[in-house]
């Protein structure tokens, strides 16, 4: 696989945004035309050559690999769209990484701020340390969040990640979150996703869900009183075929949606 080494000059004083940085944009191009690709830093129009050091070598989407050194924390929207190919990280980001990607491969070898992998399409979102609020979420005004795709955070997750998350069984697409830990509101508005969570949670967790799977090997803060325990497994088969085993709790809900639900939560005994 090609690759292409971007390397930060110095950290911004503003928020830069980088929705051009993508194995998309840089595929078929010369590293004089990468260079020439605009970014904003704040109301000004710059390019990535002004901010970034740029070397190596691109080939098409699929066979094209970014590598971004220095401390990106304040750069935006990297990885946005994206349909192919890889991007590694090798630092804290921004905002907005990897949001409405279609396919490929984010690392992140540091913590994420909000909105990691919104609106996620497709592809594979994987973040070392903790990620921000809206992890995998609708954005506002949107009724339909992440639909496909895996998103994974070795920390912690904020709150209201993964909002509005919507599977489609006849299309074959399970939208994934496997976290370390979550805060509140994970799996708010739940219409599909599946959310695996390593250690505990905080309050309202999967509020409004119709349906979709919540694990939560951890502990769990308060349950709502609108799910209704089923019975004790030993066994979890996710909607992507993977077999969780361990002692659970099995509760349906949210029964304050509907009086019959397809939404599932399954909380550790220990």
């Amino acid at each position: 696989m090609a690759e292409v080494k971007l390397k930060l000059k110095k950290k911004t004083k503003f928020p830069l945004e980088a929705d051009t940085i993508t194995p998309d944009n840089f595929a078929g191009k010369t590293l004089n035309e990468i260079k020439k690709l605009p970014l904003y830093h704040a109301k000004e129009l710059v390019t990535i050559g002004d901010f970034f050091d740029v070397s190596g070598k691109a080939e098409d989407i699929a066979n094209t690999k970014i590598i971004i050194d220095g401390d990106v924390s304040n750069v935006k929207r990297i990885g946005e769209k994206m349909t192919g190919g890889e991007v590694i990280i090798n630092s804290d980001v921004g905002m907005h990484v990897g949001n409405t990607m279609y396919g490929g491969k984010i690392i992140v070898k540091g913590n994420a701020d909000d909105w990691a992998g919104a609106m996620l399409q497709g592809g594979e979102l994987e973040i070392e340390g903790n990620a921000g609020h809206y992890v995998g979420s609708a954005y506002r005004g949107f009724w339909q969040g992440m639909k496909n795709g895996v998103i994974r955070v070795k920390g912690k997750v904020g709150n209201e990640s993964m909002l509005w998350a919507k599977s489609s069984k006849p299309a074959n697409k399970w939208p994934t979150l496997y976290c370390g830990s979550a805060n509140s509101f994970l799996g708010l508005h739940n219409h599909g996703g599946t959310m695996v969570v390593e250690g505990d949670v905080d309050r309202c967790i999967g509020a409004d869900q119709v349906r979709g799977t919540i694990v939560i090997k951890g502990k769990i803060s308060r349950l709502l009183p609108s799910f209704k325990k089923i019975d004790d497994v030993t066994e979890i088969t996710l909607p992507n075929g993977e077999v969780i085993t361990g002692k659970f709790a099995q509760y349906s809900g949210d029964h304050s949606v509907s009086k019959e639900t397809a939404g599932r939560l399954y909380i550790a005994i220990k």
